[in-house]
């Protein structure tokens, strides 16, 4: 760094973190820092499954449930019908050969959403499993973090996910069964490094969440179950409500003729009555929060060149606290948008998304 030359506030953040994890962790070696995470999952995701029928589950109405993303199209509808999901497994490498373990169930029932990338399960207990949608490799997605963790998987995937990967691959002799099984386990790791970016800059906002790789089961109609490797991961379940949920659409934004016929925007403000009285106290908490957000979306794009592509379905407000919680979100490259004449940078979009949300508080009054 040049002399008179002030650290980047996150990195000085980065920097405090792990001189406080000790001098023998690098910042760079992830299953490390995995490791120390997932120290504290075990509690977080701990379920007694004794108690499980004695725990009051989360109504489905006070779930952070979008209706429309609950729904499919016909063909969709016909294979869930046919192929019916069953289970979920964790698959690791021990004993020489697979295994596996961390049975999860699953049914068409339990269905509540999915994104771009996932499909989502409520489980029986109060946590959800995610199970990861078929991509090609030319999905936008796998960008630079892909070959990132493409150029060393030893520091993104744990010893016996690399042994179990190899072990895998060792057992096909098609190269394209090989490529697919690489593919998948740097899909696994790509999930984990976009989850660490953020994770390690507001760890209070991200839902803790434990990533996999899965085993999926589906039954069929002659009684042959069918199984898919997948990566998975797995969450608590928190009652509350998409933002967009807590919004009121009052006033449509100009756009040319077109866009306002086909692809209409309108500005969102905030509505504090919609799911009970959020006191002014806890809208200057949301709105503090939200400032945070938007100085880590500065830093990854200004000193990364990643966009957070943040949206309204990947954050939640929690109920009865208010709190405000991110989840399932994703790192794209800077080059991948193109600049707009209002927002010379593309992370720009979002910034003013959420300004004009915060100012819609009416703190100032």
């Amino acid at each position: 760094m040049p002399e008179g030359e002030k650290p980047s506030r996150f990195k000085a953040i980065r920097e405090r973190v792990f001189s406080l994890i000790g001098t023998n962790q690098t910042w760079n070696k992830i299953p490390q820092f995995l490791e120390l995470l997932e120290k504290g999952l075990d509690k977080e995701l701990f379920h007694d499954p004794e108690k499980d029928e004695l725990e009051e589950p989360i109504p489905l109405e006070d779930l952070p449930v979008d209706e429309v993303l609950r729904q499919s199209g016909p063909f969709r509808k016909f294979y869930e019908w046919a192929f019916p999901v069953s289970h979920v497994f964790r698959i690791t490498h021990r004993y020489g050969r697979e295994f596996l373990d961390n049975f999860l169930p699953l049914d068409n029932a339990n269905y509540i959403g999915r994104g771009s990338y996932k499909f989502v399960y409520k489980l029986p207990w109060n946590q959800v499993v995610k199970t990861g949608k078929s991509k090609l490799p030319s999905d936008s997605i796998f960008g630079s973090l892909y070959k990132e963790v493409g150029k060393d998987l030893e520091k993104y995937l744990k010893k016996e996910e690399i042994a179990l990967k190899n072990y895998l691959q060792a057992k096909t002799r098609l190269e394209s069964n090989q490529d697919e099984i690489e593919f998948k386990f740097r899909r696994l790791g790509l999930e984990r490094l976009h989850y660490w970016k953020l994770k390690s800059l507001i760890p209070d906002l991200v839902i803790p969440t434990r990533f996999f790789m899965g085993l999926r089961v589906r039954n069929t109609p002659w009684r042959i179950p069918t199984i898919s490797l997948t990566p998975c991961d797995q969450q608590p379940l928190l009652a509350g409500k998409h933002l967009k949920e807590f919004t009121i659409k009052n006033e449509k934004l100009e756009q040319n003729p077109i866009l306002n016929k086909l692809f209409p925007k309108w500005k969102l403000n905030f509505d504090s009555h919609r799911f009970g009285v959020v006191s002014k106290s806890k809208l200057k908490k949301i709105a503090v929060d939200f400032n945070r957000v938007i100085q880590v979306t500065k830093y990854l794009a200004e000193e990364e060149k990643l966009i957070f592509d943040v949206h309204s379905e990947n954050i939640i407000i929690t109920l009865p606290d208010f709190d405000l919680k991110i989840f399932d979100f994703h790192l794209f490259d800077d080059y991948l948008y193109e600049p707009s004449e209002e927002n010379p940078t593309p992370e720009m979009d979002h910034i003013i998304l959420i300004e004009e949300f915060i100012r819609s508080f009416e703190l100032d009054k």
